[in-house]
């Protein structure tokens, strides 16, 4: 399952539920995505010659 489809599913979570707890796990999930996407872009610098 890729980041995309979570993204979406916990949007659904959210609208479906609208609780603290769906609202935090659907935060928690954006925060990971974006580290991931951060560690992503250091890695592509660091693999790049200088």
């Amino acid at each position: 399952m890729n980041t995309a489809t979570n993204t979406a599913a916990t949007r659904n979570t959210v609208a479906a539920k609208g609780n603290w707890l769906a609202r935090l796990r659907a935060l928690a999930l954006h925060a990971l995505n974006l580290h991931l996407q951060n560690c992503a872009v250091m890695a592509e610098a660091h693999r790049r010659p200088q």
